[in-house]
């Protein structure tokens, strides 16, 4: 039974909730399975009657109303059960059903009681019937069953003859409900069954779906992640090495030993970066600060900084502590590309780098003295600050700038701990 069934059954009363979803889960109710048992009940029931010679002694009207009534009784019990069906939801549905074979089965054990035969085995479909609804409905269905089978026996037999074959039909009507009571469960466990294999199978579709996508996404966060690693690392590798050309080119006459120097650390920084973007590209998985702590990595970048001409003052405060390696890397491909920018753009004669550990969270900033950009222009086409900003907000933290044309450029950068 679906969800939205379910829901709509909610509204319903309690009784015919239950017959819902027992006619629904059980074919023995519905369909060729009642038809056959009802059909076969009813021709045995009525062979008796037709073989014998009293029922054809019987007057004419007779012979037709009982035929009239087992008529009634097999397209009720076939048809009009599927009918019952299809208008569960109507309060109306299991009287109408019920009353129309009771009727059925009154007339017709009032019109044979003189014969013997074997009329009473039609009860027995309308017992199991009855056990759609809940069982104190099926005991009442029973009592009148019993009922009728008294007021049809009491006046042609004694009345110990009449209470021993009231407790045999009794009986019978015990085992058809015992039987068909375990009928339906096993049908209903196997309808579950079924109900839950489609469920599974819905559920493993949607969840190669589901697989699909993170794929996907997965595939995108990594593309992101490697422009990031090749651009922090080899922008940061070209712009000292431009850096380290140009002073050269500037005192190449008037310096030529100077000039010599700043190339060979330009040669020297090129083959560095050539091996950090072999490494990027082949692994990129090994951190810079596989082999040594943030504190000297980023000592490491500010002397570099200061090789070029800037005036780089790093200061640390607190104690690191134990710190999630991701937050370590972020913060220096921070200072990495605050760097490269104030190398690159900035015209800037000096920079500070200021990191402080606090219990619950890392603040670096980074503040030079140049010429300051528009805060709106600058977002946007720094590919650099976008990528720091993305790595800031893969660990829920938060990064601001401050800047403006001629006063500088400064951005922090909090992560939780």
């Amino acid at each position: 039974m679906s969800l939205q069934r379910r829901d709509e059954q909610v509204q319903l009363d309690n009784s015919v909730t239950t017959v819902t979803e027992r006619l629904e889960s059980n074919e023995h109710f519905t369909g060729v399975g009642i038809n056959v048992v009802v059909i076969s009940l009813s021709i045995v029931a009525l062979l008796p009657l037709l073989l014998s010679s009293r029922f054809w002694a019987l007057p004419t009207w007779q012979i037709v109303v009982i035929l009239l009534l087992w008529t009634i009784y097999v397209v009720n019990g076939t048809g009009g059960m599927m009918l019952h069906e299809r208008f569960i939801d109507r309060w109306y549905a299991g009287y109408a059903y019920f009353g129309v074979q009771l009727l059925m089965m009154a007339g017709l054990l009032l019109l044979t009681t003189e014969m013997s035969g074997a009329i009473w085995i039609m009860i027995l479909p309308i017992a199991a019937q009855s056990l759609a609804y809940s069982w104190r409905f099926t005991v009442t269905i029973c009592l009148i069953l019993l009922g009728l089978m008294w007021a049809a026996y009491f006046n042609q037999q004694s009345l110990e003859d009449t209470v021993i074959d009231l407790l045999s039909i009794g009986v019978s009507l015990l085992f058809t409900l015992i039987f068909t009571s375990i009928a339906l469960r096993e049908s209903a466990a196997r309808s579950q069954v079924q109900r839950l294999a489609t469920d599974l199978r819905q559920a493993n579709h949607r969840l190669a779906e589901y697989a699909a996508q993170a794929e996907e996404l997965a595939t995108m966060r990594e593309r992101n992640r490697v422009a990031r690693e090749i651009h922090d690392n080899l922008g940061h590798y070209l712009t000292v090495v431009n850096v380290q050309i140009e002073a050269a080119k500037a005192i190449m006459t008037a310096q030529p030993e100077k000039a010599k120097d700043a190339l060979d650390k330009a040669q020297n920084l090129t083959q560095e970066g050539l091996a950090a973007v072999r490494q990027s590209v082949s692994t990129l998985r090994e951190s810079p600060l596989t082999n040594q702590t943030l504190a000297e990595a980023l000592a490491q970048l500010a002397e570099e900084a200061r090789e070029s001409g800037l005036v780089a003052e790093l200061s640390i405060k607190g104690e690191p502590g134990k710190r999630d390696p991701k937050v370590e890397l972020t913060l220096y491909r921070a200072v990495q590309e605050g760097l490269t920018n104030v190398r690159k753009h900035a015209r800037a004669t000096r920079i500070d780098i200021w990191l402080r550990y606090e219990p619950k969270e890392t603040v670096l900033t980074l503040k030079d003295n140049g010429i300051g950009a528009d805060l709106a222009q600058k977002s946007a086409s720094s590919f650099g600050l976008v990528g720091i900003e993305e790595r800031v907000n893969l660990l829920n933290g938060r990064m601001e700038i401050t800047t403006a044309p001629q006063q500088g450029f400064q951005f922090t950068i909090t992560l939780p701990t």
